[in-house]
């Protein structure tokens, strides 16, 4: 009888070409250079929708996601908050100064995590370039709504997406995904 091997990991091949593609440091420097927010919300929604056409692919697929679809699929439960919190892991990783996701809530009704200060490198390098009243607008925060409110529409999840802290007044933002 042979046992069949699982991949538990989730390739870095996978946050390489996120990273690549989405470099936080180079959509705050644009920032800089132009002084236009706007950019920032087309930024999120596409580097979400990114992960998650990458992290749906067969080889970017691990055990733990296959189990947890299995799950889901016998009890008609579990996809919420897990599912999304797997593909804004992977983001988030991808892109900023962090070993892991600092994951506040995880619950069936709600998910919210935080990012720190120092952990972000849209914000570290906002903070280079603007003054501290410029910052207090937190002229990025539309990237990260925009990005979890992305992967929840993706997965066809009903929620309200909020921003409940702000890194220049709370020295984190926490974001929060409450279902509908």
């Amino acid at each position: 009888m042979t046992v069949q091997k699982y991949n538990y990991k989730i390739s870095e091949e996978l946050f390489q070409a996120i990273e690549k593609e989405f470099d936080g440091e180079a959509i705050a420097k644009k920032y800089l250079e132009t002084k236009d927010d706007s950019i920032f919300e087309p930024y999120g929604k596409d580097w979400m929708t990114r992960t998650y056409e990458l992290g749906t692919k067969p080889e970017n697929i691990d055990r733990t996601y296959e189990m947890m679809k299995i799950a889901a699929e016998k009890t008609g439960e579990l996809l919420f908050p897990h599912e999304a919190q797997r593909f804004i892991e992977i983001a988030y990783l991808s892109i900023h100064l962090m070993s892991g996701v600092n994951i506040y809530t995880a619950t069936a009704t709600e998910l919210s995590f935080k990012v720190l200060d120092g952990q972000c490198k849209i914000y570290e390098t906002l903070k280079s370039g603007l003054s501290e009243d410029e910052l207090k607008a937190l002229p990025c925060k539309g990237a990260c709504l925009a990005a979890v409110k992305t992967i929840f529409d993706l997965l066809k999840m009903g929620v309200d997406v909020s921003m409940d802290a702000e890194m220049p007044k709370d020295g984190f933002c926490l974001f929060c995904a409450t279902k509908k």
